[in-house]
């Protein structure tokens, strides 16, 4: 195929730029002040009040606890984690008016979109209050586990949930603006984890590239390293990401440490410096390396391996000393402690109705997960000689595969939140699961007719 050769045409500066269409941003405009407030210092010396990361923290276990399709698919470690920043990120955005005249917001990390609804119900964002909060994840709320922008499109601009996805979405927004003459500025929140996708790393090496073209707008990208993934720590149980991170500056990244990134003045001052940065050169994106810790506010999440990832507790009669922990053994606000009373009150009820009902007959036959048999059969495939490999995009224990990888470490292999890197060969044949569709892999198809071995399996979906 040849090569096009011609020349770009010359642009008069005039024809450089296109208005975008014209059309009502179903964004929610600004809110008024937090109810649950707390105070930060600008730069300039003066004050602001932004949304408490406690009384988030507060928010999320409870309306965790509430949900009604709840228990470790409500998400706790990583609004934990992400709670000063937003807060920061939120209290920023909200000083412009309107705001989304000025911010695009992007939150990349979907599995902390309650911490989100929590924020926006302390300021009553888009006419989220805190009693809305109680029927997260119902078939009535417009509170999805992850942000869907069609389902509420006043409060969320992009849908979440494939971890990696939103920062490729937020560049476009960015040189959209740039191409529309905007000098709206572009935050996308994303975590350590998601930063093993590659749709990510592409994004982090192109939004740099076009900024400095001068085909974006000002961009900041927050990124909350807490060294925690779902199955474990990063580091330990798939590979370290600091050297990828070292890299930013080198891709073309001005890097803005903050080492306590759940320090709330700190993580303040480290975005606000961002978007001052940004928006002085838009040449230049900015990225806040910001420290964190999962589930943080409570000793065991925090000291947990996947940082509490799910929300930790199911028995509503342990509630109470978690959201003290959180609340630092202060009393709790009225409107939290009698939303910790009728949680109280309705598990009471229900472990007496429970008591008072004859016993429930055996069920003529025992019921399994389909996840269970998996690991059995890769077990005596392995016991039995034959080349059965696990790959595990960190999912081995909602995928069913932790007993094989417990059994045959030197034949499981963990790669992070990557689900598009899936090692192959022709003669080892893994076991996998994955989102799309079977690609490729080192030169060899997946699955592929006509080899001998275990061929690889679609475990269920993640997200």
């Amino acid at each position: 195929m040849g090569a096009e050769t011609a020349p770009a045409a010359a642009i008069d500066p005039k024809d450089r730029f296109r208005a975008g269409l014209s059309y009502p941003n179903p964004l929610a405009g600004n809110p008024g002040a937090p109810k649950y407030p707390a105070t930060v210092k600008r730069a300039d010396g003066s004050t602001l009040q932004v949304a408490c990361p406690v009384a988030t923290r507060l928010m999320v276990a409870l309306m965790d606890m509430d949900a009604v399709v709840g228990g470790a698919a409500c998400h706790w470690g990583g609004p934990a984690a992400l709670a000063e920043l937003m807060s920061a990120i939120h209290g920023i955005m909200f000083s412009a008016s309107p705001w989304h005249q000025s911010f695009n917001f992007v939150n990349d990390a979907g599995h902390t979109e309650n911490g989100v609804y929590a924020l926006k119900a302390n300021y009553g964002f888009a006419g989220v209050t805190v009693g809305d909060l109680r029927g997260f994840r119902s078939i009535t709320s417009k509170l999805t586990g992850h942000g869907e922008g069609h389902i509420f499109p006043e409060g969320v601009m992009i849908s979440n949930g494939p971890l990696g996805s939103g920062l490729p979405v937020a560049q476009g927004l960015a040189m959209a603006d740039r191409l529309a003459d905007s000098k709206r500025t572009t935050v996308c929140v994303i975590s350590d984890g998601a930063l093993y996708e590659g749709e990510a790393k592409e994004a982090v090496s192109a939004i740099p590239g076009f900024a400095a073209k001068g085909l974006t707008a000002p961009f900041v990208m927050v990124v909350s390293d807490n060294n925690t993934k779902l199955s474990g720590r990063c580091d330990a149980d798939a590979f370290a990401q600091k050297g990828y991170f070292d890299g930013f500056e080198a891709q073309g990244w001005k890097v803005i440490r903050c080492d306590k990134g759940n320090d709330l003045q700190a993580a303040f001052s480290a975005v606000e410096a961002a978007i001052a940065a940004a928006q002085a050169d838009p040449t230049k994106p900015v990225v806040v390396w910001a420290k964190t810790v999962k589930g943080f506010g409570v000793a065991s999440t925090e000291k947990s391996a996947s940082g509490g990832h799910g929300f930790p507790i199911s028995d509503p009669a342990k509630l109470r000393p978690f959201v003290a922990e959180i609340n630092g053994g202060k009393p709790l606000a009225p409107q939290f402690e009698e939303w910790l009373q009728s949680l109280e009150n309705a598990a009471k009820a229900k472990a007496e109705k429970a008591a008072a009902a004859a016993p429930a007959a055996a069920p003529a036959v025992k019921k399994d997960k389909i996840q269970g048999g998996f690991p059995k059969a890769m077990i005596a495939a392995a016991k039995a000689g034959l080349p059965v490999v696990s790959v595990s995009a960190d999912l081995q224990g909602s995928t069913g595969v932790a007993p094989f990888r417990a059994a045959f470490p030197q034949l499981s292999f963990e790669v992070g939140i990557a689900e598009g890197l899936h090692p192959g060969g022709r003669h080892l044949r893994p076991v996998r699961r994955d989102q799309g569709p079977a690609a490729p892999v080192h030169g060899q198809p997946q699955p592929g007719a006509g080899h001998r071995g275990v061929q690889p399996h679609r475990l269920p979906g993640r997200r």
